[in-house]
C-alpha cells in the first residue's frame, strides 16, 4: 500500500506498506484482470463488427431498393409495351396508316390483344385497298365512258321524267346547233328552235308507253324514229332541214324514271341516197327520153320541108319559128340527157402516177392571159409528191371548180372588191390510225364571191341543186363522185375570213415511188 506523508518538505513523500497476499487472492485478481482485458478487447471488436454489420445491412438494403426499382421499371415496361403499341397503332389508324404493327410474342391477354389488333388493321388495309382499287377502276371506267361519249359522232341526251335536259355530250351542240349549257334544266319543247324535236321525242315515248300497255311492245325496250328539224344556219325558209335518226329508251335515275335519247345526223346519208336515186333516175331518163327525141326533131324538120313552099308567107314564117323552136328544144333536151348519161355512167377512174402541179399549170394556161387582168392566182407548193389519179377526170374536176368560181365572180355587184380566185396546193402530214405518219396532197380553190347560200351549202353535192339560172346542178355532184372514186375527200364551205367560198380536195393516194420520206422532217 502506498500512502502520502505530509511534511515541511517541498517534495512529496510517500509511505509504502508491503504485505504478502495470499496465493488464492492473487490468483483471483489475475483472473479478474485477464477477464477485464478480454472484455475490453471484445468490446472494441463488437463496435467494429456492429459498424461492419450496419454497413453490410445498409448496402444490402440499397441493393434491394435499387433492384426493386429496376424490377418495377422492367415489369412496367413489359406491361406497358403492348399498351403503347396499341396506342400508337390506334393513333396511326386514326391518321389513316394501316401498316402492320410489331407483334408482342407473349401468350398472355396483351399479346393476344396486339395480335388481334394487327389482324384487324390488316383486314382494314385489305378492305381499303380493295375499295381504292374498285374506286380507281370505277373512275377509269367513268373517264373512259365520258371520253367515249365526248368523242361519239352521235348525240346523247339524258332527260328526267318531265323531259328536262339533265346532261348531254358535245355532239348534241354540234348536231342541234344549240349550246348545251343553256339547254340543261329546260324542257326540250320550251327551247327556241327545238319545239319540233321536243314534241317528236315526247310523242315517241308516249307511243312506246301505249304499245307497252297494250302488250304489243314487251320485247322492244327502245323506239327508233326519223326526225327532221330546221337548220339554224340562216333565216331563209328554204333551208334544208336536218334529218336525225333518233333512238330512245327509258332510264332509271336517282330522282325516278328518266329517258335517254341517242341520235345522229343522217343528212349526208340521205343526200347519198338521193344521189344514188338520181343516178338511177338519170340512167332511166337517158334511155327513155333520148329515144323519141330524134324522131321528134326529124318530124319537125320534115314538116318544115314539106309545108314550107305550100303555105303563105305568114303561115310559113309561123311554121319556121315553130319548127326552129322544136329543134332547139330537142337539142337542149339532148344535152340534158347527155348530162344525165354522163352522171349515171361515169367511167371508172384509171389511176396512174401524176404530178398534180403540172396538171394544174396545164389547165391554167387556158384561163390565164399573163397580164394584170388575170383573176386566178396559183400558189403551188414545190416538190409536191406524185399522186395516183385519173388525169382526164381530175382535169374535169379542176375545170368545173374554176368555172364555178368564175360564174360566182360574174354575179358580183360593181362596188365589190376586185375578183380573185386562189388555187393552192400543199402537202399535208397526218397520223394514221396505226400511229404512222402519212402524207396527203391538198388542193384548195377559193374565191371572194358571194359564197353559197345556206340551203345550197347543205346539199351542194346532190344532183340538180344549183343557184345558177341556167345550171343543171350536176357539176359538183360529178366532182364529188370523181373524188370519191379516187379515194379522196372533198369539203365545201363559205370562207370565214371574208366573202367567198372555198372547195378543199384531199388526195390520200400517193404514187408508190413518191419521195414521201423527204416530207416527214
Amino acid at each position: 500500500m502506498l500512502v502520502a506523508v505530509p511534511g515541511p518538505s517541498v517534495s512529496p513523500r510517500y509511505l509504502q506498506l508491503l504485505q504478502a497476499v495470499p496465493p488464492k487472492l492473487a490468483t483471483n485478481g489475475e483472473m479478474l484482470r485477464a477477464a477485464y482485458s478480454e472484455y475490453k478487447e471484445r468490446f472494441v471488436a463488437r463496435v467494429g463488427l456492429r459498424k461492419m454489420y450496419m454497413e453490410i445491412l445498409t448496402l444490402t438494403l440499397l441493393l434491394a431498393i435499387f433492384g426493386a426499382i429496376g424490377s418495377a421499371f422492367l415489369i412496367a415496361g413489359n406491361l406497358a409495351q403492348p399498351l403503347l403499341l396499341l396506342a400508337e397503332g390506334t393513333r396511326a389508324v386514326a391518321e389513316g396508316d394501316l401498316s402492320p404493327r410489331p407483334i408482342v410474342a407473349t401468350k398472355d391477354e396483351l399479346g393476344t390483344l396486339t395480335q388481334s389488333f394487327n389482324i384487324m388493321t390488316r383486314q382494314l388495309l385489305d378492305a381499303r385497298t380493295a375499295v381504292e382499287s374498285n374506286r380507281a377502276a370505277l373512275q377509269n371506267a367513268k373517264a373512259h365512258l365520258e371520253s367515249v361519249l365526248a368523242n361519239m359522232s352521235a348525240g346523247v341526251m339524258v332527260l328526267d321524267g318531265d323531259f328536262k335536259l339533265v346532261t348531254c355530250n358535245e355532239s348534241v351542240e354540234r348536231i342541234l346547233q344549240h349550246p348545251g349549257a343553256s339547254m340543261v334544266g329546260q324542257p326540250l319543247a320550251d327551247i327556241a328552235g327545238m319545239e319540233e324535236f321536243g314534241a317528236a321525242i315526247v310523242s315517241a315515248f308516249t307511243a312506246q308507253s301505249a304499245q307497252s300497255a297494250s302488250g304489243r311492245n314487251q320485247q322492244r325496250l327502245h323506239w327508233q324514229r326519223q326526225i327532221e328539224i330546221p337548220r339554224r344556219l340562216g333565216s331563209s325558209a328554204d333551208e334544208h332541214d336536218i334529218t336525225l335518226l333518233a333512238r330512245g329508251s327509258r332510264l332509271p335515275l336517282e330522282s325516278g324514271s328518266g329517258y335517254i335519247v341517242v341520235f345522229d345526223d343522217i343528212s349526208d346519208v340521205i343526200s347519198a341516197q338521193r344521189s344514188i336515186a338520181w343516178g338511177e333516175v338519170a340512167r332511166r331518163l337517158a334511155h327513155e327520153i333520148k329515144n323519141p327525141l330524134t324522131p321528134i326533131q326529124l318530124s319537125a324538120e320534115r314538116l318544115q320541108m314539106k309545108l314550107e313552099g305550100k303555105l303563105e308567107q305568114p303561115d310559113a314564117d309561123l311554121l319556121s319559128r315553130a319548127t326552129t323552136t322544136i329543134v332547139k328544144q330537142v337539142d337542149a333536151m339532148k344535152r340534158m340527157v347527155d348530162d344525165f348519161r354522163d352522171y349515171a355512167r361515169t367511167p371508172p377512174a384509171v389511176l396512174v402516177p401524176l404530178r398534180l402541179n403540172e396538171l394544174i399549170e396545164e389547165i391554167l394556161n387556158l384561163y390565164l392571159r399573163g397580164d394584170d387582168g388575170d383573176i386566178i392566182h396559183p400558189q403551188l407548193a414545190p416538190n409536191l409528191p406524185m399522186v395516183m389519179g385519173d388525169p382526164t377526170q381530175l382535169r374535169q374536176v379542176i375545170h368545173n371548180l374554176l368555172q364555178n368560181a368564175q360564174d360566182a365572180m360574174a354575179d358580183l355587184p360593181p362596188d365589190s372588191p376586185h375578183p380573185r380566185i386562189d388555187v393552192r396546193t400543199e402537202a399535208i402530214h397526218y397520223r394514221s390510225a396505226d400511229g404512222g405518219v402519212n402524207i396527203a396532197v391538198r388542193l384548195a380553190i377559193s374565191d371572194n364571191g358571194p359564197g353559197f347560200a345556206p340551203k345550197i351549202l347543205a346539199r351542194a353535192f346532190e344532183p340538180y341543186v344549183t343557184s345558177k339560172a341556167r345550171g343543171t346542178g350536176l357539176g359538183l355532184a360529178m366532182v364529188k363522185k370523181i373524188i370519191d372514186e379516187h379515194g379522196g375527200r372533198i369539203d365545201i364551205e363559205n370562207r370565214v375570213d371574208g366573202n367567198g367560198a372555198s372547195v378543199v380536195i384531199l388526195l390520200l393516194k400517193l404514187a408508190p415511188d413518191a419521195p414521201a420520206q423527204e416530207f416527214l422532217a
